[in-house]
């Protein structure tokens, strides 16, 4: 099979899923209200395992004006999240308060201030009394530099009656195309969740097979190749499959295997001085950087869904995300813990 067919073929399954996103709503319509919302991959996600994401909060404009763009039915607060006061009734809460302050990736100030979000995560919960919730982070924040917050925020969702799982997964054992390791924490009001397994005899996607085709395809939406300067392409033309340019620290993808962790933040120079903007590792093929599409691709998300900003502000979104396939995977489990117990706790109510 060719890469780009092996494209096509990987984005006709998210396409599949996500046309039968609906199924499971009839009974049980779980409403789901989204905090630090982002570009939207937790929830697009959560919408793949017939969850439905009613509310979105998120203080980014171009973040709100994405996610406004692609799902107008979805109520957005544009705002900081400590002014955010909800109202109505919600079976879930989700959502991966900003994590620079834990990430293994740069410096990870313990006292950086958003770190300390995760408490107002922990007071929405506290005045909606959700069924279940979904924390997500950097795997990072169980370090031990970060448990404090983590054990704090258990401790706290214990106190309310929540049972906890907490873990670590990674994302390319969900059939994302990309090795990213990422923490969550499920609980469940009255009952215990638990996070997905890998599926015995699941293969790895490789890079290949989720972006061979855009090769082809160069009107594919947040598509535009970023211009290198002419010394910059002749030093990639000669880069090996894995090898890192150590002017920049970006390193070729492997072309047979998961991409690396696609991240938000900028690369580093020669110096070890910050590149502001979205730097993404380097295509297997071509001299050049992945496109926002390609990067997209990597974190499973589907072509349909398009991002809104600047080329920088489309990068930062790709890369805060959770990748939708392994927030589908997570939500199914969610999912269907929560049905058992709100038909198990039916039937007793009617006292068969």
């Amino acid at each position: 099979m060719r890469a780009s067919d092996s494209g096509c073929t990987f984005l006709s399954q998210i396409i599949k899923v996500i046309e039968n996103r609906r199924s499971g709503l009839a009974k049980h319509r779980l409403r789901v209200l989204s905090l630090f919302t982002g570009g939207g991959g937790l929830d697009i996600g959560l919408e793949m395992a017939g969850l439905d994401t009613v509310m979105c909060v998120d203080h980014d404009p171009e973040s709100c004006a994405t996610i406004r763009h692609n799902r107008p039915e979805w109520s957005v607060f544009e705002g900081d999240v400590r002014e955010f006061q909800p109202e109505g009734e919600f079976d879930l809460v989700v959502g991966g308060p900003p994590c620079q302050g834990f990430s293994t990736a740069g410096k990870g100030n313990p006292d950086d201030p958003r770190n300390f979000l995760w408490r107002e995560y922990f007071r929405i919960v506290e005045q909606t009394r959700p069924k279940a919730l979904l924390l997500e982070n950097v795997a990072g924040m169980a370090n031990a530099k970060n448990k404090h917050h983590l054990d704090e925020f258990i401790s706290h969702l214990n106190l309310l009656g929540y049972q906890v799982e907490v873990g670590i997964l990674n994302a390319a054992d969900f059939g994302v195309p990309q090795a990213r390791k990422r923490l969550f924490v499920l609980a469940g009001l009255g009952w215990k969740p638990h996070l997905p397994t890998k599926k015995k005899g699941a293969q790895h996607v490789s890079a290949a097979e989720a972006i061979g085709d855009l090769i082809n395809n160069p009107n594919a939406p947040n598509h535009e190749p970023n211009q290198h300067a002419e010394h910059v392409v002749a030093r990639w033309k000669n880069l090996k499959e894995g090898e890192v340019d150590p002017n920049y620290r970006r390193g070729r993808i492997y072309s047979d295997r998961p991409s690396p962790t696609i991240r938000a933040g900028g690369g580093f120079g020669p110096k070890g001085d910050h590149l502001a903007g979205f730097h993404p590792p380097i295509h297997y093929t071509l001299p050049r950087q992945l496109t926002v599409r390609e990067s997209a691709r990597i974190q499973s998300f589907p072509d349909s869904w398009v991002f809104k900003g600047s080329k920088t502000a489309q990068g930062r979104q790709v890369g805060n995300a959770v990748p939708p396939l392994l927030g589908r995977a997570v939500g199914e489990s969610l999912k269907k813990g929560l049905v058992s117990f709100l038909e198990e706790n039916s039937g007793r109510k009617s006292g068969t």
